[in-house]
């Protein structure tokens, strides 16, 4: 399964990056750090029709089956780098039909990293009922944080073990 990592967070070398570098080093999955391209925000004139958004979206739907967004958790939610991207998939809907028409079928899942092992309830409710608009199967979620030191604790390294096997 091809995957495509969507990166969406404040430190591109912060800890949810720690996730995500796991994963790339035990598999073989294509990163993309929403850091690296200026996606301005959703509006109903496309004044943002000419930023980086629709040229990543081409790359990654054309590329990948799988979309794992990658975020930590800020405030009971997703970054707002994330949400940017989450809002301008109404360019697919309303002005970029034929790119979103091809979501249908492909899967999305969730890479959430917190300051602890407690999930936020409704924290993934967004990536399943987006999952559910678009046509695409919810993959699934998987649950991360790092310890005092910053290091993944051994759950972590088994919750991301899980993840890599349901991959490959």
């Amino acid at each position: 399964m091809k995957t495509a990592i969507i990166l969406g967070s404040s430190r591109s070398d912060g800890n949810t990056r720690k996730m995500v570098q796991y994963i790339q080093d035990h598999s073989n999955v294509q990163l993309f750090d929403l850091n690296d391209y200026t996606i301005g925000h959703f509006d109903y004139d496309n004044k943002n029709k000419a930023d980086d958004f629709i040229p990543l979206c081409k790359e990654i739907i054309e590329n990948h089956d799988l979309l794992l967004f990658a975020t930590p958790e800020y405030w009971y939610s997703m970054s707002a780098q994330l949400k940017t991207f989450f809002d301008r998939l109404s360019d697919l809907l309303k002005w970029e039909k034929p790119l979103g028409r091809q979501l249908r079928g492909k899967k999305l899942g969730l890479l959430c990293c917190s300051s602890g092992p407690e999930k936020t309830k409704g924290f993934s409710m967004p990536f399943i009922e987006s999952a559910v608009y678009l046509g695409m199967d919810y993959f699934g979620e998987w649950h991360t944080w790092v310890d005092e030191e910053e290091n993944l604790p051994k759950e972590v390294k088994e919750v991301l073990n899980d993840l890599i096997q349901k991959l490959k």
